[in-house]
């Protein structure tokens, strides 16, 4: 994975719930005050515990303001449900300019006005800059393994279903009943029983439709885009998990996941189709769907 790839890999927008943010926060500046209180560098301020705690309420006001007042405020530009890693970095970024823009006020007019203005901007700066890294990097960890936890938790979930699919299933008794025909931009067509597809794979105006039958996975290039495709197909069978991806739910035999999201295996083969945060909570719950559809079959 290169650097452009890493910095665009799923990373969560903290925990993505108002209440245990609040709380994250507090636990954050808690960290703060007590980091700042022990851990002293040579050229520190003196500073009294009251003036340690004013300095995380700055930290506290800052963080609530960025991580769940401007959300709200400007839904667009923090687009929370496709966060990424990038995103991630340059919003800490903005959290150590608003907290050296609030301490260095605090140095200002009240720590050290003896000070030059421009003494208080740099030594408060080069204060949050060395003591953030710290808790920025613990928050970091945590929350990717949040996302790791939540991940495998989803995935475990959705292979009981798999398992339970796969237990229940039976070769239909009118399985012609279940054809469907494609058509192109180009009236080429393709017929092919829904329960034998495996997944369509997207290339701008191109689909590639790939299923399995007696002869072994076969392919057909088809010039029509995914979404002309999708709406051919029955939905009973398939669900959309990428925007250049199409699956059939009963071609799925394994769910796995990580902390840069999910990845579903095909049956009988080694390949694995990925899923945008966008569609993984779909995904999951169309497979949940599909076996309580399953069962009362």
């Amino acid at each position: 994975m290169n650097w452009s790839e890493k910095l665009n890999a799923p990373f969560p927008f903290y925990l993505n719930d108002d209440r245990k943010n609040v709380a994250l926060i507090t636990v954050i500046t808690a960290f703060v005050i007590a980091f700042m209180y022990f851990f002293k560098l040579p050229n520190d301020l003196s500073l009294t515990l009251g003036q340690h705690f004013l300095f995380g309420g700055i930290t506290f006001v800052c963080l609530i303001i960025n991580i769940v007042w401007l959300p709200r405020i400007f839904p667009n530009v923090y687009d929370t449900e496709n966060w990424n890693l990038k995103k991630y970095i340059l919003l800490n970024i903005w959290h150590l300019v608003l907290i050296g823009i609030g301490s260095s006020l605090l140095d200002i007019f009240y720590i050290c006005p003896e000070k030059t203005v421009l003494e208080n901007i740099m030594e408060a700066n080069s204060r949050v800059v060395v003591k953030g890294i710290i808790p920025i990097a613990l928050t970091t960890l945590f929350l990717r393994n949040t996302m790791l936890q939540q991940n495998l938790k989803s995935a475990l979930q959705a292979n009981k279903e798999l398992q339970k699919i796969q237990s229940l299933k039976r070769e239909p008794a009118v399985k012609n009943n279940n054809t469907v025909t494609l058509y192109s931009d180009t009236s080429e067509t393709l017929s092919l029983n829904l329960p034998d597809l495996l997944y369509v794979q997207a290339d701008d105006n191109y689909s590639t439709v790939v299923w399995q039958n007696g002869d072994g996975i076969q392919k057909k290039l088809l010039r029509a885009n995914l979404k002309s495709i999708e709406s051919q197909m029955d939905n009973v069978f398939t669900t959309r998990c990428h925007r250049s991806y199409l699956v059939n739910i009963n071609a799925i035999s394994l769910v796995s996941g990580n902390a840069n999201g999910y990845k579903l295996k095909i049956l009988d083969t080694d390949i694995l189709i990925p899923v945008s945060r966008q569609k993984s909570k779909e995904v999951m719950e169309k497979i949940s769907q599909w076996r309580n559809v399953m069962e009362l079959s």
